[in-house]
């Protein structure tokens, strides 16, 4: 079907301002997607000390975990406590919710030793990858995913006559617009569905909470809480008493909340205690989960061992929906081949979201004589590049700073962020050239990453080359995350610098930026 010149027009603008408004946010949502889909693997990596504790056959004592984290502290009646068990290593992390804000502690069952925190390399990249830090930013990150559902849309009905012709061709040595519009176009169509995917899910999951707000104020007449149960979100509501009470045992709590659940089995993944010491305290305790099946969760009290709700009760038609959109969404099936696919998957939309970019402003302004587009230009240069060195310098500082340094994972988080911004100002700089300022933070970024390869090959006992033999495959696979984002950004800094493609300008000068100018 071939469209009108004046729908043409509409659809390919609709498309370019889409991805052009939202294409850096989406680049730093994906970037950080990759971390995401391997958190678990990287809060094995980033902690050394954890790296001497493969999984234990034997099920953990809560009781003792509660013991070990009283001893780093008292726990004050109405204390909220949760601990999270690893399929990746024994220990266990203690989350201790306090009004100063939220402390972590690492357990290991084995040893009885207690670790506190150091590093949050893991967390925060996988919250960067909703903007959780920033007012709002979960819904936020869902307006993102709609404009990137309303780019996708817009760019197969303009490209849908040309598709066949489009599939395969790639012409690497073309000049750089045609070049960049070839890597565009199939990148964007091979990626589609998981794109496509992605985005629908993430759009859902990130605006649920917002459209729950808006049903309950309007559609139900103020009563959220009806709007939670269809969800199937309720927890309790109990209110503290202020009355000190003798508590369970928080295994004989488990082995409660075990036997209400039918088809819970194994150790729970997660165990969290509200209004610890109190004579309404209750426990929440949450199994291992399987990929696209039911969730299995009891609440219990933990006075007297009433199962007072389950997930028996609480589940609904939307949850499972909701539950089926974040198993696609986070790749929790079949793992082992999902989450390297996510990954490349996730890279290769970076990769559109740049060339989209750079072929925009080819096609609008090739010489860059207005300001606005040399903005962008370098912006998009600055904010994707910067924010891969950055990362790269977080992984340094992980390894360089001392174990020892007080307030060690603000540190890092300082010194990536501080990274990230010092690279967009470089690439702000009208002086430089933004291809070259784009290659030389890619060198940059694939030298640190390489970098923290090799100094744990040849520093620490368990790296690439150990990992597996020692029993810990999330530290492998981390290591070989980073191999494969160093070889990535070496070569791309490589085509960058290898690309010379000089324009004349009306008065002899020469533009410079990643596809022209020298």
């Amino acid at each position: 079907m071939k469209l009108s010149a004046r729908t043409f027009r509409i659809q390919f603008d609709l498309h370019a301002w889409a991805g052009v408004v939202a294409s850096l946010f989406l680049f730093v949502i994906f970037f950080c997607g990759v971390f995401a889909m391997f958190r678990e693997e990287l809060e094995v990596w980033q902690e050394p000390a954890l790296h001497v504790a493969p999984p234990s056959e034997s099920p953990p004592s809560f009781d003792a975990m509660l013991a070990r984290v009283r001893e780093q502290g008292p726990l004050p009646r109405g204390s909220h406590v949760g601990l999270l068990t690893h399929g990746e290593t024994r220990f266990i992390t203690a989350y201790l919710f306090e009004p100063a804000g939220m402390r972590v502690v690492w357990l290991d069952p084995l040893t009885g030793t207690a670790l506190v925190e150091r590093s949050r390399l893991a967390s925060e990249l996988y919250w960067m990858h909703f903007f959780y830090r920033l007012p709002w930013g979960m819904e936020f990150t869902g307006v993102v995913a709609v404009a990137l559902l309303v780019a996708l849309v817009s760019g197969l009905w303009i490209h849908l006559k040309d598709l066949r012709a489009q599939w395969w061709r790639f012409r690497p040595t073309a000049k750089p617009r045609f070049s960049a519009s070839d890597a565009h176009k199939v990148l964007g169509v091979f990626g589609l569905p998981f794109t496509a995917m992605l985005a629908w899910s993430g759009a859902v999951l990130c605006l649920a909470g917002l459209a729950s707000q808006g049903f309950g104020s309007t559609v139900y007449r103020g009563q959220a809480d009806r709007v939670t149960r269809l969800r199937g979100y309720t927890q309790p509501v109990r209110e503290a008493t202020g009355r000190e009470a003798p508590m369970l045992s928080l295994d004989a709590v488990v082995a409660r909340a075990r036997a209400s659940v039918p088809g819970a089995e194994g150790t729970p993944r997660y165990v969290e205690l509200h209004e610890y010491g109190d004579a309404r305290a209750w426990a929440g305790v949450y199994f291992q989960l399987s990929p696209l099946g039911p969730d299995h969760f009891a609440y219990v009290d933990s006075v007297n061992g009433e199962a007072f709700g389950s997930s028996v009760e609480s589940r609904t038609p939307g949850f499972t929906v909701e539950r089926i959109f974040f198993d696609l969404h986070a790749g929790r099936y079949a793992e082992a081949l999902t989450k390297p696919l996510y990954a490349l998957l996730a890279l290769a939309m970076c990769a559109v979201l740049v060339t989209g970019n750079l072929v925009w402003l080819e096609r609008r302004d090739p010489l860059r004589t207005r300001l606005g587009n040399r903005v962008l230009e370098r912006l998009t240069v600055g904010v994707s590049a910067g924010l891969v060195f950055g990362t790269a310098v977080y992984c340094a500082a992980n390894r360089a700073l001392p174990w020892t340094l007080a307030r060690r994972g603000d540190w890092e988080f300082g010194l990536f962020l501080g990274a990230w911004v010092l690279a967009v100002v470089v690439a702000l700089v009208p002086r430089g050239s933004s291809r070259r300022v784009g290659s030389a933070l890619c060198a940059g970024a694939a030298a640190l990453f390489g970098g923290v390869v090799v100094a744990d090959a040849a520093l620490r006992d368990v790296n690439l080359f150990t990992a597996l033999a020692r029993g810990l495959p999330p530290v492998f696979l981390a290591e070989a995350l980073l191999c494969a984002l160093a070889l990535g950004c070496g070569g791309l800094a490589w085509g960058l610098r290898g690309r010379k493609h000089a324009q004349a300008l009306p008065g002899g000068d020469a533009p410079e930026g990643p596809f022209v100018g020298a």
